[in-house]
């Protein structure tokens, strides 16, 4: 009996630690750099939950609809956008979409500057 309960351990332990998490993180992606209509660089776009095509349409609009100050909020195709000065030619940017309990479920981070 003494063998079959050792077994019976082993088998529940070893399929315990080789089972994944219950949920995975989402995977961020690596979107690359650009440069928008107006010469200004677009650099590090990186993503949460949202596709590379829509990330770095997102990245072009917010340096015209927040801003270049620094410090400015703005909605762009319904991402909530603020940015901040990093340095004097240095801006970063993050754009968000909620859902559910998570205020950022979707996101996009970025830095702009000349």
């Amino acid at each position: 009996m003494r063998p079959l309960l050792i077994a019976a351990l082993l088998a529940a332990a070893t399929l315990a630690l080789s089972s994944g998490p219950a949920s995975a993180a989402p995977k961020l992606r690596v979107c690359g750099n650009l440069t928008a209509g107006n010469g200004l660089l677009i650099g590090d776009v990186t993503t949460k939950r949202v596709r590379c095509p829509l990330a770095r349409d997102i990245a072009r609009a917010v340096p015209e609809r927040c801003g270049t100050d620094g410090g400015d909020f703005c909605t762009v195709r319904g991402f909530a956008c603020v940015t901040g000065r990093a340095a004097p030619e240095l801006r970063l940017a993050r754009c968000s979409k909620s859902r559910a309990n998570s205020q950022l479920f979707r996101t996009i981070w970025f830095e702009f500057g000349s």
